[in-house]
């Protein structure tokens, strides 16, 4: 025995679970874009940063910000262990998304330390021949530009 349906019933149901199925692919879609890829592709996303000294003095770029994104192109990769240097013992930080500009968005703490620069809770250091000095001395001048303002 065959079940037929009227050829307007079934078009309006072809028509229901394609827009449902769709719905369902942007649905996925958002929820999968906010917070995937790396750390470093998180942090070119940023559209605002807080600029810190251990001092107390901060500073928020947004005008300028993607200065600040060339972080993610520097040349780190991953400690292999919690250096010794580390906790509060940073030189620079910047925070990015700062809570106080980007309403609903996770902080990205990068903390630049005297031998390593810690992301969040993840230490790391520069890739094979690349002098750690580099690390600083960019962060000194994004700092000297931001904060002079």
């Amino acid at each position: 025995m065959t079940v037929r349906f009227p050829r307007r019933r079934l078009r309006t149901y072809r028509i229901a679970a394609l827009a449902l199925a769709v719905s369902a692919a942007l649905i996925m879609a958002a929820c999968g874009a906010s917070g995937t890829g790396t750390v470093f592709d998180r942090i070119r996303e940023s559209p605002a940063a807080r600029l810190e000294l251990p001092d107390g003095s901060a500073v928020i770029a947004d005008g300028e910000i993607a200065a600040l994104r060339s972080f993610a192109d520097l040349q780190l990769r991953e400690a292999p262990a919690e250096p010794a240097d580390s906790g509060d013992d940073w030189l620079y930080r910047i925070v990015f998304n700062p809570a106080e500009k980007v309403k609903n968005a996770e902080e990205i703490v990068v903390s630049f330390h005297k031998d390593c620069v810690q992301i969040d809770s993840e230490y790391y250091l520069p890739r094979d021949g690349v002098p750690y000095e580099s690390i600083l001395e960019w962060a000194e001048s994004k700092f000297e530009h931001f904060m002079a303002e």
